[in-house]
């Protein structure tokens, strides 16, 4: 694969979902402590990405993954097709910090703990020693930050979350999906990417999944 920037004055980001997780099928809260990694339909999932990836030829210059478990399982399958090395796990590109509720199923998170709204309640922790909304978004925009102060001029593909994709948009452009925190928007190993330039940040394309739904 080829890896060099045709504009150095663009920096693109290619935040890509993890693949289909054990915690989705069993309807699961599970963060870094709990998660117990991809499905075999996510293993499928994975390397029908890494094939779209490697036929488009990307200038990809880095690849980094959350240290969520799924996540990092996703990124292995990318590192074994793209020419890129292992991975480099990044702290702060994982999904909203659970806190207490790492590990309880949803019905039973709804039981103890009650719905989640993050527009109605943007200052309450998801769970006691989890993370608002507000300091998610923020670390969104911290993240962006960072990754493009490091990388400024190349193209990255980062392995992380719906929920920290959600809050880089609302960080970086402030829009959201219509329906927020689903396990289908944006979807397992989709792509949203997004370019910086001297105009600021704009979002090219959000929940690209073409390769999934052309092995249907």
């Amino acid at each position: 694969m080829a890896h060099e920037e045709e504009d150095s004055s663009v920096t693109r980001v290619l935040l890509v979902r993890h693949a289909q997780s054990q915690a989705s099928v069993r309807k699961v809260i599970a963060g870094s402590r709990t998660c117990a990694g991809l499905t075999e339909l996510g293993r499928t999932q994975a390397a029908l990405l890494a094939a779209r990836l490697e036929a488009e030829q990307l200038p990809l210059n880095s690849l980094l993954t959350s240290p969520v478990r799924r996540a990092r399982e996703t990124a292995d399958v990318l590192a074994g097709v793209l020419s890129l090395g292992p991975p480099t796990v990044e702290p702060e590109v994982r999904e909203l910090d659970f806190g207490a509720a790492d590990g309880l199923s949803i019905d039973a998170y709804e039981r103890v703990h009650g719905a989640f709204d993050m527009i109605a309640h943007p200052e309450r922790p998801f769970a006691p020693d989890g993370e608002s909304w507000s300091r998610f978004r923020l670390r969104a925009g911290r993240v962006m930050a960072d990754l493009l102060s490091r990388h400024r001029g190349e193209t990255v593909l980062v392995v992380c979350h719906a929920g920290l994709i959600v809050a880089v948009m609302s960080a970086l452009l402030d829009t959201v999906p219509p329906v927020l925190f689903t396990d289908s928007t944006p979807g397992p190993t989709s792509i949203s990417e997004l370019a910086h330039d001297e105009s600021g940040w704009t979002m090219l394309r959000f929940d690209d999944t073409k390769h999934i739904d052309e092995a249907k």
